[in-house]
């Protein structure tokens, strides 16, 4: 992530909080970040350096205007005067984790073999919270080629507890010998 988007994400974030709205503009920061990742079109015209700023701000002011804070109006108008659109994916991005750092939360990654039932999927975040000491929330993923078990991915730690995993070990093992 680029020092650029830290700053403004940061900067953005003590000024909705200074002015007590801060729920409100992250929810519109999420309602940015899905329609642009939803829209190709969105996209492209965001990225590219050869439409003016003030056109993109244009476009996003049409789509977005009635619905947002004053202060990301005028966030976006910032970034548009600075030729800074292109960086608002990472700032999104940036100012998500910010949120979760701020509400004491913890994205977590659980990929298994199979759809694991409501239990186990409690159980294993109510030990991953004991472990961590925040709010852990899940995103499940299935994925077949772990044969089974499961991945625990929670920032940079990776607990996997998988049977390919285990088969790779044994697999390992058996040719050192």
């Amino acid at each position: 992530m680029s020092r650029v988007a830290k700053r403004y994400a940061k900067a953005l974030f003590e000024l909705a909080e200074e002015q007590k709205v801060l729920e409100k503009v992250y929810a519109d920061l999420l309602a940015v970040a899905k329609t642009v990742k939803d829209s190709d079109e969105l996209q492209t015209l965001l990225i590219n350096p050869l439409v003016n700023e003030s056109d993109k701000l244009r476009v996003l002011d049409r789509v977005f205007s009635e619905r947002f804070q004053n202060l990301t109006r005028t966030f976006l108008k910032l970034l548009a005067d600075k030729r800074r659109l292109s960086e608002l994916q990472e700032i999104v991005d940036k100012f998500h984790r910010m949120m979760l750092d701020h509400k004491n939360q913890v994205e977590v990654q659980l990929i298994s073999a199979i759809d694991l039932e409501r239990p186990v999927v409690e159980k294993i975040s109510k030990q991953i919270q004991q472990i961590i000491g925040k709010e852990v929330l899940v995103n499940e993923r299935v994925e077949p080629s772990i044969i089974g078990g499961f991945v625990v991915k929670v920032e940079d730690l990776v607990i996997d507890n998988s049977i390919r995993s285990q088969l790779n070990r044994l697999r390992d093992q058996l040719i050192a010998r």
